[in-house]
């Protein structure tokens, strides 16, 4: 039976890099902020519930969340685009694995509370209405650009054909690169013992192990894909976890 290469790979849940106004700061179950730029502080509640559900009140507005199941550990308040006169709330929800942890956004436009969206984590939102957030793929972090659509109050993923992997591995079996991930005609075959480059990954919307395709440079200085399974069977040295 296959396994999911997300089930399989433990996500990174970081928040190096948090969103102005949030860095540092404990998720609280309540507070009194600013949230829609009117100059007077709105009272915010966030009560946990059974399953992961939650309620979340902005003065007198009330809004149920579900986190499937996770532990909904509180909230904290955000600038995701300190250009404009909004801040967010985020409430952080914990699972089991950290690739179960969930953070979800909300909005508040003076008269109701508005989902923005879910991610896996803030790992990079410096207020300039872009988030970064970093997967942990087993060796190398996959990671992923959000856009603030303030027009539509909706934190929208921007599409990438390819990843930044960025990793150097020995080879302890030769294998062959292909020129391309549909085409199986041989560029270069990598000889054991030399150093290769693992540039890129191409990571399919669900990702089983052979699914992804790495693009590598070999010692000669050639280009070619080779799938995930073969490079982790036949190379050395990558910084896998665990």
């Amino acid at each position: 039976m296959k396994t999911s290469l997300l089930a399989a790979l433990s996500s990174a849940v970081l928040f190096v890099a948090a969103p102005a106004g949030a860095q540092g700061d404990e998720p609280v179950m309540s507070v009194k902020a600013d949230l829609d730029g009117d100059g007077k502080p709105d009272a915010v509640a966030l009560t946990p519930g059974a399953d992961g559900r939650f309620t979340l009140k902005v003065g007198a507005v009330t809004l149920q969340g579900n986190a499937a199941g996770n532990e909904v550990r509180g909230f904290t308040v955000v600038d995701l685009d300190t250009g404009d006169k909004w801040k967010e709330l985020l409430v952080h929800s914990i699972g089991d694995m950290d690739d179960d942890h969930r953070f979800f956004l909300y909005g508040y436009d003076g008269k109701a509370v508005r989902s923005l969206g879910d991610v896996r984590a803030l790992t990079e939102a410096k207020g300039n209405g872009i988030v970064l957030v970093d997967t942990w793929m087993g060796f190398w972090h996959q990671r992923e650009k959000y856009a603030l659509d303030r027009k539509a109050w909706r934190l929208t993923q921007v599409p990438q054909e390819l990843y930044a992997v960025g990793v150097e591995a020995t080879v302890k079996k030769s294998f062959a690169l292909a020129r391309s991930r549909t085409e199986s005609a041989v560029v270069a075959t990598t000889a054991q013992g030399s150093k290769v480059q693992v540039l890129a990954a191409s990571v399919p919307a669900k990702a089983e192990w052979n699914d992804v395709w790495y693009l590598v440079k070999s010692s000669s200085g050639l280009l070619g894909w080779v799938r995930g399974k073969t490079l982790l069977e036949s190379t050395e040295g990558l910084p896998l976890a665990g």
